[in-house]
Formats: C-alpha cells, sequence, structure tokens
C-alpha cells in the first residue's frame, strides 16, 4: 500500500476492531467472574422458613449470558468497523489535504512563476515549517534562473555581432582563400547563428517576452513549404523524407511559431533518427494534425534528446501556443511527434 492516505485509512481501523475486541472479551471476562462469585437467595414471606438459594454458575445462565454478548458483539461489530474505516478515510484525506494543495501548486510552477509563493491559508505548524522550506527554495531557484537566462541572452546577443561580421568577411573573401576552406568556415558560421539565435528565443520565451500573433492560415501549405527544404537535407544524407497531406486545413495560431516548432522537429528527427521520415497532416472534424516519424536504433539516447536545443525552442513555443498539444511516443525502432490544434473553416475568398 503506497498511499499514505490507506495505510492511516486502515491503521485506523485496525486499531478500533482491536478495541472493540479487547472491550469484549474484557466484558465477558468479567461478566463470568461476576456471575460465578455472585449468588441469589430468594425468600418467601409467607414461610419464613423456606429459603431458595443458588448461583447464577449452577443456572449455566453465565455461559448463556456471555455467548449472547459475543454474538451481538460480532453482529454490531462489522456496522462499527465500517464505520471505522469511513471515518478514518475522511480523517486521513482531511489531515492530508495541505499536502494535495502544495502538489496541486508544485505542479503549476515553471520558470515563469517560480516567485509565486505557496499559498496555504489554514495548516499547521508542522505544514508551515514544510511551506517556508518550499517557498524559500522556490525563492533560489527563481533568482537563478533569471540570472541564468540573462547571462545566456546576454552571451547569445554579444555574439551575434561579431559572428555576423565573420560571416561577411569570409563571403567578401571567397575569391582570396581555399573555395573548400571558405565552405566550411560558412557552414560553422551558420551553425552557430543557429545555436545563438535559439539561444536568444530560448531566453526571450523564459522571460516572457515572447509575444504571439496568431493568424490563419493553411497549415498544409506551411508544411510543404518546410518539409520542401528537408527532403533536400535528407537526400544529401541518403534517406527520404515523405509527405502525405490534405490540400486543405486552416489553424488559426502563430504561424512562425508553428514553422519554428515544425522545422525544429524535423531536424531533430534528421539528427538522432535513422532511415526515411514520414510526415501526415491530417484533418478530423474540428481538429487538425501533424505526425513526424523516423526510425530510431536502441542506443538513441531519449534523455540526452530531451535536452537538446531544438526540443527546448519546442516547448518554449508551445508555452506560447496553449491551443497546440505536443504529443510523443516511443515504440521498437521508432519515435513519433505528433501536433494538434483546432482545425477551423477556410476564409470566404478561399472558398470562393
Amino acid at each position: 500500500m503506497k498511499s499514505l492516505r490507506t495505510r492511516l485509512t486502515v491503521w485506523f481501523g485496525l486499531v478500533f476492531l482491536s478495541l472493540v475486541v479487547a472491550f469484549t472479551f474484557l466484558t465477558r471476562h468479567t461478566l463470568e467472574t461476576k456471575l460465578r462469585q455472585q449468588t441469589w437467595q430468594n425468600d418467601f414471606p409467607d414461610h419464613p422458613d423456606w429459603k431458595l438459594h443458588g448461583s447464577f454458575l449452577e443456572t449455566e445462565v453465565a455461559n448463556i449470558v456471555a455467548e449472547e454478548l459475543m454474538k451481538s458483539a460480532m453482529i454490531w461489530s462489522v456496522p462499527v468497523v465500517v464505520l471505522a474505516l469511513a471515518g478514518g478515510y475522511w480523517l486521513a484525506r482531511f489531515s492530508l489535504r495541505p499536502i494535495a494543495s502544495v502538489n496541486r501548486q508544485l505542479r503549476t510552477k515553471d520558470s515563469r512563476n517560480l516567485s509565486e509563493p505557496i499559498q496555504l491559508p489554514e495548516m499547521d505548524n508542522e505544514f508551515r515549517e514544510l511551506v517556508k522550506q518550499l517557498n524559500d527554495l522556490l525563492s533560489r531557484l527563481d533568482i537563478s534562473f533569471k540570472e541564468m537566462n540573462d547571462y545566456a541572452a546576454k552571451v547569445a546577443h554579444e555574439l551575434r555581432t561579431p559572428l555576423t561580421i565573420i560571416r561577411l568577411k569570409v563571403e567578401q573573401a571567397e575569391g582570396r582563400i581555399d573555395p573548400e576552406l571558405a565552405e566550411a568556415l560558412e557552414i560553422e558560421l551558420h551553425r552557430l547563428t543557429y545555436v545563438v539565435e535559439q539561444s536568444l528565443l530560448i531566453a526571450r520565451a523564459e522571460r516572457g517576452h515572447l509575444s504571439s500573433q496568431p493568424t490563419l492560415f493553411n497549415l498544409a501549405d506551411t508544411v510543404r513549404d518546410v518539409v520542401g527544404d528537408f527532403q533536400l537535407l535528407a537526400g544529401e544524407r541518403g534517406r527520404h523524407c515523405s509527405l502525405l497531406a490534405v490540400s486543405e486545413c486552416w489553424v488559426f495560431t502563430d504561424a512562425r511559431h508553428l514553422r519554428q516548432i515544425i522545422h525544429n522537429l524535423l531536424t531533430n528527427a534528421l539528427k538522432h533518427g535513422q532511415g526515411d521520415l514520414k510526415v501526415r497532416v491530417s484533418r478530423r472534424p474540428g481538429h487538425a494534425g501533424l505526425l513526424i516519424v523516423n526510425h530510431t536504433s536502441r542506443k538513441t539516447d531519449a534523455e540526452t534528446e530531451a535536452l537538446g536545443l531544438g526540443l527546448r525552442v519546442v516547448s518554449a513555443l508551445l508555452r506560447q501556443e496553449t491551443d497546440v498539444h505536443y504529443l510523443r511516443r516511443r515504440g521498437r525502432g521508432y519515435y513519433a511527434a505528433r501536433l494538434q490544434m483546432p482545425a477551423r473553416e477556410a476564409p470566404n475568398f478561399v472558398q470562393a
């Protein structure tokens, strides 16, 4: 029994049952002792010489009373124990209610609301100290997150200018340096620029400076545009990226953010996956979906993927787009990423 509430309920019921059993046997023992020692005498006023003596034990009243006592105790103990279990469950639930409230508040915590303390209007001294320590911990985490995000944003911002200058100088010196070296330098500069831009995007999202500007657009066209670039990248690696999409699938969200999410998911699939990539855009009544499936090997470390820069950007952008839901599933030899969002009707000018 892993639940503390269940253990407290069972413990309370067992204690109550033990008390009932102990009280019943103690009552029986006391009653038998009294009946053995106690005698009775019946006098007859009309005949003073007549006296009738006896004891309860000799008439076996003691055994009869004891048996009836045990039967009654067994019969009444069942509903009493059930009521005791119900009362114990309620008492345990009421006593653990502050812990449930703390858990609910902790589940809503992320890097954007760590400064909001946990509130418990009514709590005992034991819970008061626990809540105080948790709030102190959240406060320290909030300071650390802000300092880390500020530092990352400043470093990324400072790197943008020198990277741009180096890239421009490499482009200007294209005819004076070895072409292979120039191409290698441009590739590395583009990679570093991408890392810097993604870091800035994460920093802005973590600080709440990233705003959403939803528009109505055709998801199928956006996916075709992004997948077209990745079909070229997959072809260079001897892989194939296939697309199965409906002709129209209109959604209302931030097109830039969703495009970035799709780009990062495909990048992650191309980087960590194996074999062909399969992309599908589907529409059901009221729902639009995007599915990306790629093959994986057992050596792929899911934890390493979860800590990657691309998926961090996806998580940051998904916090801005609350209507877009991200689902992941890993099976034997495959990895699937799914985006789900509400579907909208096509605009009038398209319908016409």
